[in-house]
């Protein structure tokens, strides 16, 4: 399993739902972590992000 992790800065308040839209992740399997805490998108649509956030978004790629 290999983890890239790519910090992004958010710009304007909005959810975590549509951060995940607006960086086209929907499909992609990632985990986000936001102030120490590490959740799967799908668990914290509703989350809301403030502007000058740090999201890390962490993504999962399988294989051999």
């Amino acid at each position: 399993m290999k983890v890239g992790i790519e910090k992004i800065e958010v710009k304007e308040d909005k959810t975590v739902k549509q951060l995940v839209d607006e960086l086209e992740l929907s499909s992609v399997p990632v985990l986000l972590e936001l102030d120490g805490e590490v959740f799967y998108p799908d668990e914290k649509c509703d989350k809301r992000l403030k502007r000058g956030d740090i999201v890390a978004v962490i993504r999962i790629v399988a294989g051999g």
